[in-house]
């Protein structure tokens, strides 16, 4: 079975990676809670973009648009620069305004939210210093699979290569270990969660 695309060519191409739950067959939703500010795509056609925190103090952004990959890096309100220097230099230090430089890396989920059975997640790099996107990636994929009175969850992460596998069942038990990553058959997850169990027996 073959691996999915671990590097995309475009911010759509990523986030159009699939579309609908292969597990319900809903449609997938970006989760908001990646973002600075909520999404939602516009029926009227007009461009909407995605925006990161780029500070821990969450007052700067960085924004996307998921059609053309144009990139805004977009400061909060700044004490102007005549202002700025007409203050004591200590002050200065402490109002001076972050420069950004080098990469950024935040990641974006695309769940469903019928199911809440399957999700997967992206690595996004931003070039700060240059304002543009540098590279996206499939960083992981989960699912979870209910199968009688027990639930599997498979994550794939495809930046470490290894397979996640977890399982409970109704009378309390659970079991976690990792493996060499193993591909998911999303069209017969149950046949994937047998391979797993299978590696199990003989491990």
């Amino acid at each position: 079975m073959n691996l999915p695309p671990l590097k995309f060519h475009s911010f759509k191409e990523a986030i159009s990676y699939k579309t609908v739950c292969p597990l319900c067959t809903n449609a997938l939703h970006i989760n908001d809670r990646d973002l600075a500010t909520d999404y939602r795509r516009s029926d009227c056609g007009l461009k909407e973009r995605l925006s990161f925190h780029v500070n821990q103090r969450e007052q700067d952004t960085i924004t996307i648009d998921p059609e053309t990959d144009e990139v805004e890096l977009v400061l909060s309100d700044r004490i102007s620069d005549e202002v700025l220097q007409s203050l004591p230099p200590a002050t200065q230090k402490i109002m001076n305004p972050p420069i950004y430089n080098g990469m950024f890396l935040h990641g974006l989920t695309i769940d469903c939210k019928s199911c809440c059975q399957y999700s997967f997640t992206l690595q996004i790099h931003f070039d700060l210093s240059k304002q543009k996107l540098f590279g996206i990636f499939l960083n992981s994929e989960n699912v979870s699979i209910e199968e009688g009175e027990m639930v599997h969850e498979i994550k794939n992460s495809y930046a470490t290569q290894i397979t996640y596998y977890s399982y409970f069942d109704k009378e309390g038990d659970s079991k976690k270990l990792s493996l060499p990553l193993i591909p998911l058959d999303l069209s017969e997850p149950k046949e994937t969660v047998a391979r797993i169990r299978n590696l199990l027996i003989f491990s």
